[in-house]
């Protein structure tokens, strides 16, 4: 078998000199070695963020409102999922707080009857 080359069965590796590494063939390999999901959470989340963002550029009162039905919409639908990030349940909060600036119930609200399923935390 020629120097340059490993046999199945060898126990030992050879030595490989620095010439012989900058000939290998190059591997290629993905830049992210792990596949990056976004959840329907983080989607609706993102949805929402645009809204916002429109809601915030707009002067007209119908269109204000029609704006602020889509988000009520994808809040309901957010809101309606389980968590199964931190990710998710981080943005959950964002906006059922209205950015920090409001907070629901801790019996009734939903973010506090799934932060306590999450964690077996009693009602109390």
């Amino acid at each position: 078998m020629p120097k340059d080359r490993v046999c199945a069965t060898d126990t030992v590796l050879p030595a490989l000199s620095r010439r012989s590494l900058l000939a290998a063939p190059l591997v290629l390999l993905p830049r992210n070695t792990y596949a990056r999901t976004e959840s329907e959470i983080l989607r609706l989340f993102y949805q929402h963020e645009r809204l916002r963002e429109q809601l915030n550029a707009e002067n007209e009162e119908a269109a204000e409102d029609r704006i602020i039905k889509e988000m009520q919409a994808v809040e309901r639908r957010m809101m309606a999922l389980p968590s199964t990030t931190a990710a998710d349940f981080a943005v959950k909060a964002i906006v059922n707080s209205a950015r920090g600036s409001l907070f629901p119930d801790w019996e009734s609200g939903k973010l506090w009857i799934e932060a306590r399923n999450l964690t077996g935390c009693g009602a109390g």
